[in-house]
C-alpha cells in the first residue's frame, strides 16, 4: 500500500469523530479564508523545552527567559483538556529536544488518550535502549524524526555540533530491530535532511542509510541560512543541481522502498501560493506563550493563561489571517515566506535577526529576541545540573 495512504487511514482509524468534524469545518473556513473561523486548530505544536544538547551550526533559540525553559507538566494537562479533543495531531518538535523533558513519556500518553496522532522531531541522541523499549512498550509515539543532516560521521557532526554518528544510527536500529521483532506498528521512522550546498551530495546516500537501519521515509528541507552559515550554503544559488539530486533521488528512493518527501523546486518566477498556517495550527511555548506559524519566531500573539480562544477569535489573529493574501500582511514575514510566495527569492532562504519583518508594529510587548543557541544550551544545562544536584 502507498505509505501516505497507509498512514491516513492509520489516523483516520485512530482519531475521535469530533476532531474528524472540526477538520471538516477547519478546511472550509481555510479555503473560504475567514478571519473569524468556527473551527478549532487540528494541530496543536507544543514546545515542551527551550533545552537542548546540541548546537547544531543553523539553529537559532528565541524568547527562553530562565525561568521558563521547561513547559510546566499541569499547564501540558490544561491545553490537552482545552485542544486535544477537536485536534487530529501533537507535534513536539518546536523549542529544543523533545526527549530531555522529563515527562515526554506521560506527555505521549495523554495525547494518545485523547486519540491524537503524535510527532517528534528529535536529534536521536538520547532514544536509548531504555527509551527504545517504553517506545515500542506504549506504542503511544507514531511518527519520530530524526533530524540528519549528513549521511557521512564528518558532515553530520559538523553541522550538527555534539552529535555522534554512529550513536544516533545505533540508537535507531536498536528500536527499530525491538519494534520489528515484536511485530509493532509504531513508532514510524523518518530521516529530516536540511539540503545544503556542502551535504547536497549526501542526500543520495541516505537510501542505503534507511534500507539498514529501519528508516520508511526521507524528509528534505531547504536550509534556512541563520548563525553565521555562509548564505552561499543556501540552494537558492544551486537551482541546477538541486533540480538533478532531487531526480536522482526519486530513483534511489523507488530502488530502496523508500517514501521521500522533497519540497517545491526553486523558480525564477514569482509563485503565488495560499498559506494555511493561522487556520490550521496552535504552537504553545515553554512560557504558555502562543505563536501562529514556525516563522513567527520573535512575535507571539498572547498567552494561554489570558484565554487562548481571546487569542485564537481575537483581534491579532484574525488580522493576520485578513491580511495574509495581501500586499501589505499585518505580519510583515507573509510577504517573503515560502508558505506564500515559494523559493523564488533570497529572503525566504534566510534569517536575518534584526530585521522588522518578523515583528509587527504595535505589538512590542509580545515580542522576543533571537538567543543563540550555544548560550541557551549553557544555560539549560546548567539548570539541570543545579537541580540534581539539589536532589
Amino acid at each position: 500500500m502507498n505509505h501516505t495512504l497507509d498512514r491516513v487511514l492509520t489516523a483516520l482509524r485512530q482519531v475521535n469523530a469530533g476532531a474528524l468534524m472540526n477538520a471538516l469545518v477547519n478546511c472550509c473556513e481555510e479555503a473560504l479564508r475567514r478571519p473569524l473561523p468556527i473551527s478549532l486548530p487540528r494541530t496543536v505544536d507544543i514546545a515542551l523545552t527551550k533545552a537542548c544538547n546540541l548546537r547544531c551550526v543553523q539553529c537559532i533559540s528565541y524568547g527562553s527567559a530562565k525561568d521558563s525553559r521547561w513547559l510546566p507538566f499541569e499547564l501540558y494537562e490544561r491545553i490537552a483538556a482545552a485542544l486535544f479533543h477537536t485536534s487530529l495531531k501533537v507535534e513536539f518538535c518546536s523549542g529544543g529536544e523533545p526527549f530531555l523533558y522529563a515527562r515526554i513519556r506521560d506527555a505521549l500518553s495523554l495525547a494518545r488518550r485523547y486519540r491524537n496522532v503524535t510527532d517528534v522531531t528529535s536529534n536521536g541522541m538520547l532514544i536509548s535502549r531504555d527509551v527504545a523499549h517504553w517506545l515500542a512498550e506504549d506504542q503511544t509515539l507514531e511518527d519520530l524524526r530524526i533530524s540528519f543532516d549528513g549521511a557521512r560521521k564528518e558532515t553530520l557532526e559538523r553541522i550538527r555540533r555534539g552529535a555522534r554518528h554512529e550513536t544516533i544510527l545505533n540508537n535507531i536500529e536498536y528500536l527499530s530491530t525491538i519494534r520489528d521483532r515484536n511485530g509493532l506498528r509504531f513508532p514510524r521512522l523518518s530521516l529530516r535532511f536540511s539540503i545544503m550546498r556542502s551535504n547536497a551530495e549526501e542526500l543520495l546516500e541516505l537510501f542505503e542509510l534507511c534500507d539498514k537501519y529501519g528508516f520508511e521515509r526521507v524528509q528534505v528541507q531547504y536550509l534556512i541560512v541563520a548563525n553565521s552559515v555562509d548564505l552561499q550554503e543556501s540552494m537558492y544559488f544551486h537551482r541546477q543541481l538541486c533540480k538533478d539530486l532531487f531526480g536522482r533521488a526519486r530513483a534511489k528512493a523507488r530502488e530502496y522502498g523508500v517514501e521521500l518527501e522533497l519540497p517545491p523546486l526553486m523558480s525564477t518566477e514569482r509563485q503565488s501560493r495560499r498559506c494555511l498556517h493561522p487556520w490550521q495550527a496552535m504552537r504553545i511555548d515553554t512560557d504558555g506563550s502562543i505563536r501562529f506559524c514556525g516563522r513567527s519566531w520573535r512575535q507571539r500573539v498572547g498567552f494561554w493563561d489570558d484565554g487562548w480562544e481571546s487569542v485564537w477569535r481575537g483581534r491579532i489573529m484574525s488580522e493576520i489571517r485578513r491580511t495574509i493574501d495581501s500586499d501589505e500582511p499585518y505580519f510583515p514575514y507573509c510577504s517573503y515566506c515560502s508558505s506564500r510566495r515559494g523559493f523564488d527569492r533570497e529572503g525566504s532562504m534566510a534569517v536575518d535577526p534584526g530585521s522588522d519583518v518578523y515583528v509587527i508594529s504595535g505589538l512590542e510587548d509580545l515580542q522576543v529576541p533571537f538567543n543563540m543557541r550555544t548560550e541557551e544550551s549553557a544555560f539549560a544545562f546548567k539548570q539541570v545540573k543545579s537541580e540534581r544536584a539539589a536532589t
